[in-house]
């Protein structure tokens, strides 16, 4: 499966391909014909490798697989071939991210992946507060960059390696800061980006004024740049041994109980899916402080799961804005009566949100929650809660929509198509096949 994935990916981003090749080919060319042998050194030490491992490995076939969706629900979308085009630079953007074997080029992708974000929510965005989900995102993710910067380029001034895959890598410069509150510089920016509940403003105004392709892209790939990130600088940041850790995991766990609260007072349907894809980042988080073998597991798989449902339900609820003109929960009734086939891929969704089995949802969330009570019982009572509000809030998003009776506001629908079904059920079969693999996804680890 992962084979015919990575070929049709190719396919469908072919010029991509050939661009990096002829930056290959250039770079071979002026390295072995000596053009620019004074500067071989420059070049051979201060370029950024690439590599691949399992978790970017996974990244990127989450990549491939949402673009491709994403650029089927592209059909009717103003200006197109510009927003076609912002599209290939994210993507080649990401790609780069998540495969770069350097702290300082991931740092540059990481930060470099906002400007086209931005762009599209203020092109495309359909209301007025665009501009202030614009600020929201620049100020918050700029503010999060500069301490991991300035951390970057210490960690270059004292002689560390800039590798990311090497061992023994925290000898040489995390030894230092391990104990100190100045761990917090490293993984600031990836909190934001997650984000947990407390830096999480801009996420739920971003989704609201985007687009729905940029919706799907930023809830499906650009957020795991903040759990990829952490997962990176985690082997030499011994955060379990720094004295905030557990003010912190507390509050993570605190966090996944209050989204779940939040939700409930949500009126806007994209509002809602918003508030929850915070709710499972704060279960990502808590993997990764669990320092567990089981938990990295978890996280990859949760990643995954993630990145696909929440696209999923992001192009749902844009179906709803298409068919009725409004993404309110009240005037979005009765649906059921309408179309019992899209209603069935909306209850797929939803359960899938909730973790219900079969699913890899429930997997990786199995994972995760047993890493977290090995590291500490504190989180029996959370991690309860936490399920029981997830499978409340995907209930309350289901029968409120489906059933009841229509508006009398607004008591038409338009013409459903058949692109609609097709995307909805590319987003819930990798749901399904991707448990019948958890054997060797466990043993490949």
């Amino acid at each position: 499966m992962w084979r015919i994935l990575i070929f049709v990916g190719s396919l469908a981003f072919l010029r991509d391909l050939k661009i990096i090749i002829m930056v290959r080919r250039l770079r071979i060319i002026l390295l072995t014909k000596g053009i620019v042998s004074n500067y071989s050194h420059f070049i051979r030490n201060h370029t950024f490798y690439l590599f691949k491992d399992q978790v970017s490995r996974y990244l990127c076939i989450l990549r491939i697989w949402v673009m491709l969706l994403m650029m089927l629900a592209m059909k009717k979308a103003r200006k197109k071939d510009f927003l076609y085009f912002k599209f290939r630079i994210l993507n080649l953007i990401l790609f780069r991210a998540f495969l770069v074997n350097d702290y300082l080029g991931f740092f540059i992708f990481f930060e470099l992946s906002l400007i086209p974000t931005l762009i599209i929510i203020l092109s495309w965005g359909v209301q007025p507060e665009r501009i202030r989900a614009g600020s929201y995102l620049m100020v918050y993710t700029l503010v999060g960059g500069i301490p991991l910067l300035l951390r970057i380029i210490f960690m270059y001034y004292i002689g560390g390696s800039r590798r990311i895959i090497r061992k023994n890598v925290g000898n040489r410069f995390g030894a230092k800061t391990e104990y100190s509150w100045i761990v917090l510089f490293w993984i600031l920016a990836f909190l934001i980006k997650l984000p947990v509940y407390g830096v999480h403003l801009w996420l739920p105004k971003a989704h609201v004024e985007a687009p729905v392709r940029g919706s799907m892209i930023l809830a499906g790939v650009l957020l795991k740049l903040g759990a990829y990130g952490l997962i990176r600088v985690k082997k030499f940041l011994v955060i379990s041994r720094c004295f905030w850790r557990k003010v912190s995991f507390v509050w993570f766990l605190y966090s996944m109980c209050m989204v779940g609260l939040v939700c409930f007072r949500q009126s806007d349907l994209k509002s809602l899916v918003a508030y929850s894809s915070i709710a499972h980042m704060s279960l990502v988080m808590l993997g990764v402080f669990s320092y567990d073998y089981i938990g990295y597991i978890g996280v990859v798989r949760m990643l995954v799961a993630h990145g696909i449902c929440s696209s999923g339900l992001f192009f749902r609820v844009q179906c709803f804005y298409e068919l009725r003109g409004t993404r309110s929960i009240i005037l979005n009734r009765g649906y059921l009566n309408i179309s019992p086939i899209l209603c069935f891929f909306w209850f797929i969704l939803c359960v899938r949100k909730a973790s219900a089995p079969p699913s890899i949802n429930l997997f990786s969330e199995f994972l995760l929650i047993s890493s977290i009570l090995n590291y500490s019982l504190v989180g029996i009572t959370f991690c309860f809660l936490s399920v029981f509000m997830a499978g409340l809030f995907s209930i309350y998003l289901y029968t409120l929509t489906r059933h009841g009776k229509w508006a009398k506001i607004k008591n038409y629908w338009k013409k459903i198509r058949l692109r609609h079904g097709l995307i909805l059920l590319l987003h819930i079969l990798p749901l399904y096949l991707l448990i019948l693999s958890c054997k060797s996804i466990l043993s490949s680890l």
